[in-house]
C-alpha cells in the first residue's frame, strides 16, 4: 500500500509541472494593456507594455483584434492563477517533514468493509476520497488533493446482512456524533466520516436509522447517477473498495458545481470533474458510458452540467483542449 502514501510529494510535483506549463504559456502570449487615443474624432488604439525599466507603446490600429483581447485575457487569467500554485509549492516544501498519514485510518476502514462485504451490499466511496483513488488505481492525470473527509454512499433499501457498523468506527477509534437533523457522523483519527444516502422522495425528515447496520446516514438528492455504474477497485491484498464509475461522477460534480449550496466548493468540484473528464475521453469504454449516461439525464441537468464546463474555461485554462472536447461531445 505504499502507492498511497506519496500524496504529498505527487501534489509537489503536479504543482512543479503546473508552474512550467503556465510559465511556458505566458512566454508565447502578448503582455501589456490596451489603451486607445482619439485624434481628430478617431479612436486609435496602442499596446503598451513594460520591457526591462521602459514603457513601451505599439500601435495597433483603428480596432483592436478580437484574438489579441481574447489573448491578453489568457494572460491575465494564467497570472492570476501563478502565485497561488508557487505558494502552494513552497508549503509543500515546507511542510513535507510534518506530513501526517491518514492512510492506516481509510485502510482499516476499507479493510472492514471488504471483510463484512459491505461493498456487495451496495456501499460506495464518493467525494475526493473516491477522486484520490481514481487517480491511484486507473490511469488518470494527478492533481493535488488534501481532503480528511470520507463520505460514504449507503444504499436503501439495505439488502445485505445485519451489521453493527456504528460498533465497528468506534472499535476502529472514532467516536459518534449528530448533525442538527439527527443523522450521524464519526470523528477520530484526524478524520470525518459522513455516512451517505439518498433522500426520500417525499422528502420528510428527519433521516431514519438503517436498523440493519445501526446507523442513521445523512439523506442528500442527486445521488442516483452515483449508483447506476460502479467500478470496485483492488487496493490490496483483502482490500477493495466500490466507487462510482468516473463517468457518473464527472456529471455529478459538474450539476453540483452549479448549485448555490455548493459555491464555496465549486472549483474543487470543477476540477476534479475535469480531470476525470480528461480519462474518461482517452477510454473509448468510458467514453461510451459517458454518451449513454449524458442521454438519460434532464434537460435541466444537461443545462447545468454545461454551464460549469464553460466556467471552466476561464478557471482552468491549460485544460481548454480537455473542456472544448466535452463541450463537443455533450451537447
Amino acid at each position: 500500500m505504499e502507492d498511497l502514501k506519496n500524496t504529498l510529494s505527487e501534489n509537489a510535483a503536479f504543482y512543479r509541472e503546473q508552474e512550467r506549463k503556465i510559465t511556458a504559456r505566458l512566454a508565447m502570449l502578448p503582455k501589456g494593456r490596451i489603451r486607445s487615443k482619439t485624434i481628430g474624432g478617431a479612436a486609435y488604439f496602442y499596446l503598451q507594455y513594460r520591457k526591462g525599466r521602459s514603457v513601451k507603446t505599439d500601435y495597433i490600429g483603428r480596432a483592436v483584434p478580437e484574438e489579441l483581447r481574447d489573448r491578453l485575457a489568457e494572460r491575465d487569467r494564467l497570472e492570476k492563477e501563478l502565485p497561488p500554485i508557487r505558494e502552494a509549492s513552497r508549503l509543500l516544501r515546507s511542510k513535507q517533514r510534518e506530513e501526517i498519514d491518514l492512510t492506516e485510518p481509510i485502510l482499516a476502514i476499507l479493510r472492514a468493509m471488504t471483510r463484512h462485504q459491505l461493498w456487495e451490499a451496495g456501499f460506495e466511496i464518493i467525494g475526493s476520497w473516491c477522486f484520490l483513488l481514481y487517480q491511484k488505481y486507473l490511469p488518470m492525470e494527478r492533481y493535488p488533493l488534501k481532503t480528511e473527509d470520507l463520505d460514504i454512499l449507503v444504499p436503501r433499501p439495505f439488502k445485505g446482512q445485519a451489521f453493527d457498523l456504528r460498533g465497528l468506527m468506534q472499535r476502529l477509534g472514532f467516536s459518534q456524533h449528530f448533525n442538527a437533523d439527527g443523522s450521524m457522523y464519526f470523528t477520530g483519527n484526524r478524520m470525518k466520516v459522513e455516512f451517505i444516502t439518498r433522500e426520500r422522495r417525499d422528502g420528510t425528515r428527519p433521516p431514519r436509522p438503517i436498523k440493519e447496520i445501526a446507523i442513521t446516514p445523512q439523506e442528500l438528492r442527486h445521488l442516483d447517477i452515483l449508483m447506476a455504474d460502479p467500478i470496485v477497485l483492488r487496493l490490496g491484498q483483502g482490500i477493495r473498495a466500490k466507487v462510482p464509475g468516473p463517468s457518473a461522477f464527472l456529471l455529478h460534480k459538474l450539476f453540483l458545481a452549479s448549485r448555490s449550496e455548493r459555491r464555496n466548493k465549486r472549483d474543487k468540484d470543477i476540477k476534479q470533474a475535469v480531470y476525470t473528464g480528461q480519462y474518461a475521453l482517452s477510454e473509448k469504454p468510458e467514453t461510451a458510458r459517458l454518451l449513454a449516461l449524458w442521454t438519460g439525464l434532464p434537460r435541466k441537468w444537461k443545462a447545468l452540467i454545461r454551464k460549469s464546463l464553460l466556467s471552466a474555461l476561464d478557471l482552468m485554462p491549460l485544460e481548454r483542449g480537455v473542456i472544448d472536447r466535452l463541450l463537443g461531445l455533450l451537447r
